[in-house]
């Protein structure tokens, strides 16, 4: 199928994406590929932890106690497969969790999720605010100091010896 078949179709159903740019459409592929890999990788994930309790499960027979596992039990391996399937499934699930909300937010890099979230919770405009407040004079003093500072401009002043009458 071509991207003109594709396009015509989303025109057809009145799909706003149908005007929108190549590039754009290609990223918004990407971003869902990485979130549907980590959704796999999350069932496989789960189906794997599902199976290792599983088999690790004890099941005594008929005339054994149920209250003690036998002597043949390795604690130290159970103990590492469920550190690393607890492991594999934090992994999966944390980034199934991130591409998703970057997929529904439309994001591609960590500067651009800041700029979202800041303009999602109104930073832009008190930041605005903030700019057009007007300054007091210790602030400005010291903001002065460090533009100096960081322009190269130091302002070193000797001091004046003091002489033994003024003591």
């Amino acid at each position: 199928m071509s991207t003109t078949t594709n396009n015509d179709i989303l025109h057809k159903l009145n799909f706003k994406v149908a005007d929108a740019s190549e590039s754009y459409k290609s990223r918004r592929k990407l971003q869902m590929v990485k979130f549907f890999t980590f959704s796999a990788l999350t069932i496989f994930a789960s189906r794997f932890a599902y199976r290792a309790t599983i088999t690790r499960q004890y099941i005594p027979t008929l005339f054994q106690g149920n209250h003690s596992p036998p002597l043949s039990y390795n604690f130290t391996t159970d103990a590492a497969v469920a550190v690393g399937t607890g492991t594999l499934l934090c992994g999966s699930v944390t980034g199934m969790a991130v591409f998703g909300v970057c997929w529904i937010l439309d994001v591609s890099n960590i500067k651009e999720f800041g700029w979202k979230m800041k303009s999602m919770f109104g930073g832009w405009d008190s930041e605005k605010r903030l700019s057009e407040m007007e300054m007091d004079e210790e602030s400005s003093y010291i903001q002065d100091s460090l533009n100096d500072i960081l322009e190269g401009k130091y302002d070193f002043e000797e001091e004046e010896p003091v002489s033994e009458a003024s003591k």
